[in-house]
C-alpha cells in the first residue's frame, strides 16, 4: 500500500509539472516605446521593450510560455480582444476603473509614470498647465482609446477643444505642425517617440504632470483565474527587487 500511494504522489508530481510546462498564455500589445515596440530585422522582427522584457522574465519564474508569439495591434483592437477572451493578456495598460471593471488587473504595476503635456519649445513660458483654466481656447490631442484622467476628460468634452488621432506620432507630427497647442503623452513614452523622431529639440514636456500613473500588464477574466493573476503579481513584486529588473529599467527608461 505504501508503495501504491508513493507511485501515485509522483504520478502526480510529475503530472503537475507537465501541465505547469504546457501552459501557454496568448499575449498581445501596441506600440508604445520604450514599453513595446518591434525590434529586429524585417522578417525576423521580434516584440521588445521594457515591459516586454519584465513580463517575460516574471512568465519564466512562473514557467509559462507564450502561444507562439506576442502580436501587436492597435491599442483599441488589443483591448477588445482581452476584454472578449481572444487573448490573455494586453499591455502595456495605464489605470482606469472603466477597463479594471471588464479586465483582471495585477496589484503589482511594471512600474510608475505620468500623463503629461508637451508642447512645441517654441512655447516654452507662453503654455503653462497649472489648472484646467490654462487649458481653455487651446486645441489638444488626444490618443483614441487612451484613459487618461476622468477629470480631464470632462473638461475636454465640455469645452470641446481637443482632438483624437490614432497614435502618439501622430499627434507629434501635428503639434510640431501646429495642429494642436498641447498634445498628451505617458512621460516615458514621450521622451522616447521624440528621440527617435529627432525632434527632442522641437517638443518638450511640460514639469507639471497630470497626474502620476502606474502601468500595468493586465488579463483577461474569461480566459484567466484571479489566482494566476495573483501570482504574477507576486512573482513580479519580487522581481522588482532584483538587479535584473534594474538592469532593464536603466536599458530603457534612464537611458
Amino acid at each position: 500500500m505504501k508503495r501504491i500511494i508513493i507511485t501515485v504522489m509522483l504520478v502526480l508530481w510529475s503530472l503537475s509539472i507537465v501541465l505547469a510546462e504546457e501552459k501557454k498564455l496568448n499575449i498581445v500589445t501596441d506600440d508604445w516605446p520604450p514599453y513595446e515596440f518591434k525590434a529586429g530585422e524585417p522578417g525576423n522582427e521580434y516584440i521588445s521593450g521594457f515591459s516586454t522584457e519584465v513580463i517575460i522574465a516574471v512568465l519564466k519564474k512562473m514557467n509559462v510560455g507564450i502561444n507562439e508569439r506576442i502580436k501587436q495591434y492597435p491599442w483599441a483592437r488589443g483591448e477588445k480582444m482581452v476584454i472578449d477572451g481572444s487573448a490573455d493578456m494586453l499591455y502595456t495598460a495605464a489605470d482606469n476603473p472603466e477597463r479594471a471593471k471588464l479586465t483582471h488587473y495585477p496589484t503589482e504595476s511594471l512600474m510608475e509614470s505620468s500623463w503629461s503635456f508637451f508642447i512645441r519649445a517654441e512655447d516654452a513660458g507662453k503654455l503653462k498647465y497649472e489648472s484646467f483654466d490654462d487649458l481653455k481656447g487651446q486645441k489638444i490631442g488626444v490618443v483614441r482609446g487612451y484613459s487618461y484622467t476622468p477629470e480631464l476628460w470632462q473638461f475636454m468634452k465640455a469645452e470641446n477643444n481637443f482632438e483624437e488621432v490614432a497614435s502618439d506620432d501622430f499627434n507629434i507630427k501635428k503639434l510640431v505642425g501646429k495642429r494642436f497647442n498641447y498634445i498628451i503623452m505617458d512621460y516615458g513614452n514621450g521622451k522616447s517617440l521624440l528621440n527617435n523622431m529627432g525632434l527632442s529639440d522641437k517638443v518638450v514636456p511640460i514639469p507639471n504632470p497630470i497626474k502620476s500613473i502606474s502601468l500595468y500588464a493586465i488579463f483577461s477574466k474569461n480566459t484567466v483565474d484571479k489566482e494566476f493573476v495573483d501570482q504574477f503579481s507576486a512573482e513580479l513584486k519580487a522581481f522588482k527587487a532584483t538587479p535584473e529588473y534594474k538592469a532593464i529599467y536603466q536599458k530603457y527608461i534612464e537611458k
